[in-house]
């Protein structure tokens, strides 16, 4: 171990605004949830609200990231008895089953630790809270208040003084030994060792804003001395009271259109958030050497002071960049590497202003297009104050952990930052986080606080994590939409019953999570052709198709049906092969495979891959193209990468990684295919994929970049011929030909199908073809690509590759390959497979008869493995009126998620052995019965309207309690005796339930009335 160590987080527990645990946290980031909301009653808003007012004891907006009835607690568990929580002090309660549920995370047990070795560090505000308020009234409110009503009743003796008092105090909170350490801030890590039974360093530590990072740092000090084996820390903030809104509205901080937009053109200010976020924490090599899950690496944590900044309460960029560069010295890296800023970015203009300042000038100014994501999640949860770093690292934790650059909620970027001077773009939606680089990803995390304290977080992915699919960490679906349920039974009658039970079951009270319906309908499907799958978004959705189902099916007539909605039976599957079909260049489009990427690390490790091979050599990486920032794109910007992915070298590439992706992720869910087939440039991915080729990954990568280069070789040689694609339909092949003998410069590239067939020629005679079938009655379109591909004219090019080709060895597999060329398999030696490879770019592609002769070789199943679906509707339109099934992986207008649901009902229902476990992992096992509320509202002095009734009778006054003014002034007239004292004594009783206030009034006058972050 050394003083700078690598931390490694090995376990996390949140609770946050909508969040009540890790999982939910992050699918509300990930699913961009505004968890801003109004507080519940208890918590008083009414009593303060007062948008209008300049009161120091009034607040402009009553909505923040509040817990609500997230707020709960077992003492029971941790044996604790149940009256403790009462006067307590909730954050202390809430922290210790944080701890207790980040130790579960990271597979700690009690007796899986020496408790010696263990410590926990947290960040907590010394701001009042419910207990210290519930002091102050039993100490000094009571006494104030019974001293009152002696100068307002001289007569009042001592014992109806004392029972007056008795009477208030049994309207408080309980004040003893069970409620006392509510009153000690430190106490919040002492119960926490004492419950947990940890005997390394507890303390709390508050410096605002930065809290949870200074914490973090101190734990991680503990790990690198050798001090603690394990360390607990982050931050705890679970209750807000409303105090804390009237300092910040008097700073002017919050916002006044109650939305918090960190970095938006709107934005006016922050709302504070409630919640808490926990990490364990291990050195490095100890968790490597215990086999953990590590969901990141912390590298450094730099500090820094504002100094003499331009008030206490003002962001001082001097002191924000030195934390940074801190940061990055203390690692021994430079910011170049960095991916991912989790900022501060509260919302208050100034504040935000000033970070990005700060982070141009450590990260350096922009260099082609941007790259680096930029976000905070206090755009959804709100601005947690000591909680607020834990909020970030585990957010920037989970992204590194799951490869995803995660969104922030901003409807318009604030062109007056000036971003477009930067590296950095405001990620605006969930997105794979791509990165073929040598270096593992990096993310940092700011985090700063009030009284000039700065921190900046250096994390990076941990090395050697297998990650699972994102839906079976989150026990859900990363992002709510169609689900895929599957029916089976040995005969319609019972199929019917069963569809029948599950419809009555969603048309219950409260109706089943689909997820966890659909997971139990496959886990205990049982056997028989009668097959049904069923695509859903919601009950509804799935009601009425299931109604669908049990009208059309109920005659026992129908043999299959399929819908578009996505309603798929069958009850005599095909019995065929299973061909699958690689479409090739101008298949791509931005943002392809972009949610199925984010889903399934498989799907993102071939875009890893394709950024790999390029590492520093190109100007743009080919993921800028593919899946291009969502914000800071100049018009120009957007139009060159949209070049680029059309372009010749990118264009072949990214549809070959897509293909591979997809083709790796249906073998994932048991697709075994018996033929394969590539559309021109995808010919090279079905040869890939069929295993022909014996390359490994570094192989691979080399033949690509050999590939690539021959690509740029031929192009700046003139090599490749420009002109211009013509797609033809609606017209019979030999009324094309016919235009094709009239003039010999045009020739036939592709027969896709009975209605499209694609020429090629200079860009006159494109011209005049064009106009000429149009007039027969032709459907003519000019396609984008400007490549004369599959003509004679690109021999130069199938000689280079076919030489390319020599260098690779080929043998064939149990897989046939079929070729476009030949509309036959390939040929078994290698020699010929070389020419065949070859060929493809100076001959037609015959996908029509190819697809003919798989029909008549048994072919029944066609799956379309790669982008969009422009050859699944090829096969539809050549296999019109035959039996048969086509289907692609994805669907431009669909999405890759929901269309693959589409697919896997399709295949399922022909009978195809799938593996759906892939999507059913991690569903999680709901609590029986929820852990107690735990309130956090502020205790009111607030007698019943008995009591009221009492306290009239011992002080003689006959007022009613309507008479009770619900402001009361004072009258400078004589007070006068007995009866006549009525409205004084009315008015005392108001007073006496203000008092809050005013107490809340005293102490927050003396408060920095400044602006501040």
């Amino acid at each position: 171990m050394t003083a700078d160590s690598d931390i490694a987080i090995v376990g996390m527990a949140a609770l946050f605004p909508k969040a009540p645990d890790l999982a939910a946290y992050w699918y509300n980031i990930l699913h961009q949830v505004d968890a801003i909301d109004e507080p519940l009653p208890d918590w008083g808003a009414d009593r303060f609200y007062d948008p209008d007012s300049d009161d120091l004891a009034r607040i402009y907006t009553r909505r923040g990231g509040f817990l609500r009835e997230l707020s709960r607690f077992d003492p029971r568990s941790f044996g604790i008895m149940p009256v403790s929580l009462t006067g307590g002090e909730p954050d202390q309660f809430h922290a210790l089953d944080l701890v207790k549920r980040a130790l579960l995370d990271a597979g700690l047990t009690e007796g899986a630790y020496r408790p010696e070795t263990v410590g926990v560090i947290l960040g907590h505000g010394i701001h009042p809270n419910r207990a210290s308020i519930n002091g102050v009234q039993h100490c000094v409110v009571l006494d104030q208040t019974v001293a009152l009503l002696g100068e307002l009743f001289p007569e009042l003796d001592a014992a109806t003084a004392q029972r007056i008092r008795a009477l208030l105090k049994r309207r408080l909170l309980p004040l003893d030994t069970d409620g006392i350490p509510g009153l000690v801030p430190n106490m919040m890590t002492g119960r926490i060792a004492n419950r947990l039974n940890l005997m390394g360093p507890n303390y709390i530590v508050d410096a605002a804003c930065a809290s949870s990072l200074i914490a973090v740092d101190a734990a991680m000090t503990e790990l690198r001395r050798g001090r603690a084996d394990i360390m607990l820390a982050g931050g705890v903030n679970t209750s807000t009271p409303p105090l804390v809104y009237m300092v910040f509205c008097q700073l002017g901080a919050l916002s006044r259109s109650s939305r918090v937009r960190p970095f938006a053109a709107a934005a006016d200010g922050t709302l504070l958030g409630e919640g808490g976020g926990v990490l364990v924490l291990k050195r490095l090599e100890d968790a490597v050497r215990a086999g953990d899950r590590i969901y990141a690496v912390l590298k450094s944590i730099g500090q820094s002071s504002d100094g003499r900044a331009k008030g206490l309460m003002a962001p001082r960029l001097e002191g924000e960049v030195l934390a940074m560069r801190r940061a990055y010295a203390q690692a021994g890296l430079t910011p170049d590497g960095v991916g991912l800023v989790e900022a501060h970015g509260t919302g208050i203009p100034l504040g935000d202003e000033t970070e990005i300042q700060a982070l141009r000038q450590v990260l350096g100014e922009r260099r082609r297009l941007p790259d680096i994501a930029l976000g905070s999640v206090k755009s959804m949860i709100g601005h947690c104050i000591p909680a607020a770093g834990a909020a970030a690292l585990i957010k920037t934790a989970l992204a590194l952990y799951h490869r995803v650059l995660p969104p922030t909620l901003c409807e318009e970027v604030n062109p007056g930052l000036g971003l477009e001077r930067t590296r950095l773009y405001l990620n605006t939606e969930t997105r794979p986080w791509i990165h073929g680089g040598r270096t593992p990803r990096r993310a940092a995390v700011n985090a700063f606080g009030f009284g000039g304290v700065n921190t900046h977080a250096v994390l990076e992915e941990a090395p050697g994590q297998t990650v699972e699919p994102l839906s079976a960490f989150l026990g859900r679906r990363w992002r709510p939409g169609n689900e895929l349920l599957v029916f089976v039974q040995p005969d319609r009658a019972a199929l019917l019953a069963q569809v029948e039970g599950v419809r009555e079951r969603i048309r219950s009270k409260p109706a089943p999570d689909l997820r966890e319906l659909a997971a139990e309908l496959w886990r205990r499907r049982d056997q028989g052709d009668q097959r049904l799958a069923v695509v859903a978004r919601d009950a509804r959705e799935l009601d009425a198709r299931l109604t669908a189902v049990l009208g059309r099916l109920a005659d026992g007539a129908r043999d299959h049906l399929q819908t578009r909605e996505g309603v798929y039976f069958s009850a005599r599957p095909l019995a065929g092969r299973v061909a699958l079909l690689f479409p090739g260049e101008n298949s791509q489009y931005p943002n392809m495979l972009r949610d199925l990427a984010v889903e399934f690390p498989r799907v993102r490790r071939w875009f890893d891959f394709l950024d790999g091979l390029y590492d520093g050599e190109r100007e743009i990486a080919p993921s800028q193209a593919i899946f291009p920032p969502p914000t800071g794109l100049a018009a120009e910007d957007r139009a060159l990468l949209q070049t680029q992915l059309r372009g010749m070298e990118l264009g072949s590439e990214s549809v070959f990684a897509a293909d591979q992706a997809l083709f790796a992720l249906l073998s994932a869910f048991g697709v075994r295919a018996d033929a394969l087939l590539g559309h021109s440039t995808g010919e090279n991915a079905a040869l890939v994929a069929s295993g022909i080729p014996r390359l490994d990954e570094a192989g691979l990568g080399a033949c690509i970049r050999r590939m690539n280069g021959l690509y740029r070789e031929l192009e700046s040689d003139g090599a490749i011929p420009d002109g211009r694609l013509l797609s033809v339909g609606a017209l019979p092949l030999e009324r094309v030909r016919e235009v094709l003998a009239a003039d010999p410069r045009l020739q036939l590239t592709m027969d896709n199908c009975t209605n499209q067939f694609i020429l090629f020629g200079p860009t006159d005679a494109v011209a005049a073809a064009h106009e000429h079938l149009k007039r027969q009655g032709a459907f003519c379109s000019v396609l984008a690509l400007d490549r004369g591909y599959h003509t004679p004219a690109m021999a130069p090019m199938a000689e280079a590759f076919r030489r390319l080709f020599e260098g690779v060895e080929f043998a064939p597999t149990a897989i046939t390959l079929y070729s476009c060329v030949t509309a036959e398999p390939f040929p078994n030696a290698a020699d010929g497979i070389r020419d065949t490879a070859a060929a493809q770019y100076r001959q037609p592609v015959r996908f029509r008869e190819s697809i003919e002769h798989l029909y008549r070789g048994g072919a029944r199943l066609f799956i379309e493995v790669g982008p969009d679906s422009h050859l699944t509707a090829f096969v539809r339109d050549i296999l019109r009126n035959k039996p048969h099934v086509a289907m692609a992986c994805d669907d431009r207008r669909r999405g890759g998620a929901v269309q693959l649901r589409h697919l896997l009902g399709a295949l399922f229902v022909q009978g195809i052995d799938l593996d759906l476990d892939l999507l059913y992992g991690g569903v999680p096992v709901k609590s029986a019965e929820p852990a107690p509320y735990l309130s956090t509202a502020i205790p009111v002095i607030q007698p019943s309207e008995a009591e009221l009734r009492q306290l009239r009778d011992w002080l003689g006054s006959p007022v009613p309690a309507t008479a009770v003014a619900d402001r009361p002034t004072v009258d400078p007239r004589p007070m006068p005796a007995n009866a006549d004292r009525s409205a004084a004594v009315a008015a005392h009783f108001t007073l006496m339930q203000d008092f809050l206030r005013q107490q809340e009034r005293i102490m927050a006058a003396w408060l920095n009335r400044r602006r501040g972050r």
